[in-house]
């Protein structure tokens, strides 16, 4: 048994079962640990040679050390970090091979011994669809995953992943009636499970059918943080006030505390009588833009609007309309909240086969059930 070990390194993996006996090899993109290792060396070489021009430079540089060469340090650091996880996120991998009947799992690890085990298919509970987001610098993706889910986290077998959602749906119920077995998704009340036969059903034949669970909530009044509009066509709902979620505050100040180092840093060089380098007011200005974008963003506001036909998500900045984004009702197969642990936030999500579409509210976690329970409804016609 293995044990804290990822059950995926893959940005893009196909599985096809039909085609047992087969394998397929779960490791992380060869041309992104060439370019890590590439840049991880490029700045590991870059910040040692800040260094050395700094020793070289002798005592008697009037220069503050702590102010600017200090950077040349994290400079290095980064880089190595970077060439190190490179490295080993190249050396390890997990294979699975499947003969129609029984997986075998190898785990090599980027340090340690490779382990390996079989598992039957008939011990997997069903085919899992989540959503993983990960974390590229400042801004965040989202990884769609198709496994096969078992109990035991190691023996998960991963069967599609891909960072586009293009037909996602339509892939993941081709495998859960391929294997005849339920399909699960994740959302806030843990593991929801659906019966293969009924993956084709919308929300509104399922409510028809009584196939959908008791729906607790949803009832007016609704909470102070949701302002509610019936109009003629359509109902509006609209957050009533601006959220800021913890990871972009993080980045925010710490946006806003090297701004202010640098122009620290610039008025004692200014003092000295030195000049104030050039590397450092571009990385200044990049930092700078990042502070701008994070506060835009506290001006971002969304609508969610159901019609009679359709459920739009609109998008605004200051009043004006980004952008909008619809689902027919009869195509929307389900309403959950989808968990984003980069930032610790859940987000509303309908859900159809073409695609899937986020209402980033930024609600506590006790609004959006009732906001989700409270869409059922309207969708049912309860």
């Amino acid at each position: 048994m293995l044990v804290h070990v990822p059950d995926h390194f893959s940005s893009k993996l196909k599985f096809d079962l039909r085609k047992a006996p087969i394998s397929v090899a779960d490791r992380s993109s060869v041309v992104w640990s060439f370019w890590g290792c590439f840049f991880g060396l490029a700045l590991l070489a870059l910040g040692m040679f800040e260094l050395l021009s700094f020793f070289k430079a002798g005592k008697g540089s009037e220069q503050s050390f702590i102010m600017v060469e200090l950077f040349a340090f994290f400079i290095v650091l980064i880089g190595l970090g970077l060439f190190i996880y490179s490295v080993f996120s190249f050396v390890r991998y997990k294979k699975f091979s499947f003969d129609g009947k029984e997986f075998q799992i190898i785990y090599r690890p980027a340090v340690g011994v490779k382990h390996s085990f079989s598992e039957p298919l008939s011990n997997y509970i069903g085919v899992r669809l989540r959503v993983l987001f990960v974390q590229s610098g400042l801004f965040n993706k989202n990884r769609y995953i198709i496994d096969l889910y078992h109990q035991d986290a190691s023996k998960i077998v991963p069967l599609y992943i891909s960072t586009n959602n293009k037909n996602i749906r339509l892939i993941w119920e081709d495998y859960a009636k391929l294997l005849k077995m339920p399909a699960l998704s994740v959302g806030d009340r843990g593991l929801v499970q659906r019966d293969y036969a009924d993956l084709d059903t919308s929300l509104k034949d399922l409510g028809k059918a009584g196939k959908l669970p008791f729906i607790a909530s949803g009832k007016l009044p609704a909470p102070e943080s949701l302002e509610i509009t019936e109009e003629r066509t359509a109902t509006v709902i609209e957050p009533t006030g601006i959220y800021w979620d913890t990871f972009s505050t993080l980045c925010l100040l710490i946006a806003i505390a090297a701004i202010l180092l640098l122009t620290a840093g610039g008025v004692y060089l200014t003092i000295i009588g030195e000049e104030f380098p050039i590397k450092y007011l571009i990385i200044g200005g990049g930092l700078l833009l990042v502070t701008v974008y994070f506060v835009t963003r506290l001006f971002n506001s969304y609508a969610l609007i159901i019609g009679n036909k359709d459920v739009k998500v609109k998008k605004s900045f200051m009043g004006s309309e980004l952008g909008i984004q619809s689902l027919d009702i009869d195509k929307i197969e389900n309403v959950e909240l989808n968990y984003n642990p980069t930032i610790g936030r859940y987000n509303l999500t309908l859900i159809s086969d073409e695609k899937l579409i986020d209402f980033p509210s930024r609600l506590p976690v006790a609004d959006l059930i009732w906001l989700r329970d409270f869409v059922i409804r309207k969708l049912i016609g309860n």
